[in-house]
């Protein structure tokens, strides 16, 4: 068993990977500095960080195969190897979006941000800098205006962001494993 967990966009990812149920999950990430286009270093990297065999787990499939379809698209030399990839996610969001998994204080939602606080309530995007998707995403498409030493700050925010996300899904999925 290998189970790993993209996180979003273009530029970055987070991945916590367990190579096996006892094995300890190991942490990696990437995230391009914001001036230049980090796409192509990104791809070779995900690509040998996530190996060729093993489960990869994402909350919101539809969003994180398009991101990847779209660097295929964009990077045709790696398009057998994205797809390759894209054969093996899945959707962690799927029980709670199919209510399969409910819980009243969910308040209707199955966002991850909604999900967590209930299944994990150990964890908290309220002690971070960034707290969404939306707030990362206008901070990196700032940092080529930002001074080195605010732009290493908001790198460090940025990646501690991702980090919760995807250790966010690795938490759920150990609860609701029977």
């Amino acid at each position: 068993m290998k189970a790993e967990l993209i996180s979003r966009f273009l530029h970055k990812y987070s991945l916590h990977i367990q190579k096996s149920k006892d094995s300890e999950i190991e942490h990696k990430e990437f995230l391009g500095d914001g001036v230049n286009d980090p796409r192509e270093s990104l791809i070779k990297e995900l690509l040998v960080s996530l190996g060729n065999q093993g489960t990869i787990i994402c909350w919101n499939k539809t969003f994180e195969v398009s991101r990847l379809k779209e660097l295929s698209r964009d990077f045709p030399a790696y398009k057998k190897q994205i797809y390759d990839v894209i054969e093996r996610v899945v959707d962690l969001m799927v029980p709670f979006r199919q209510k399969q998994y409910y819980h009243p204080d969910f308040n209707e939602s199955y966002s991850i941000k909604n999900v967590l606080p209930v299944m994990v309530p150990e964890l908290s995007y309220a002690e971070l800098e960034i707290q969404d998707g939306g707030s990362a995403s206008l901070i990196y498409s700032d940092l080529k205006n930002l001074t080195e030493e605010k732009r290493i700050e908001q790198r460090k925010n940025l990646l501690e962001y991702c980090k919760l996300d995807t250790l966010a899904m690795v938490k759920i999925y150990e609860k609701i494993q029977v």
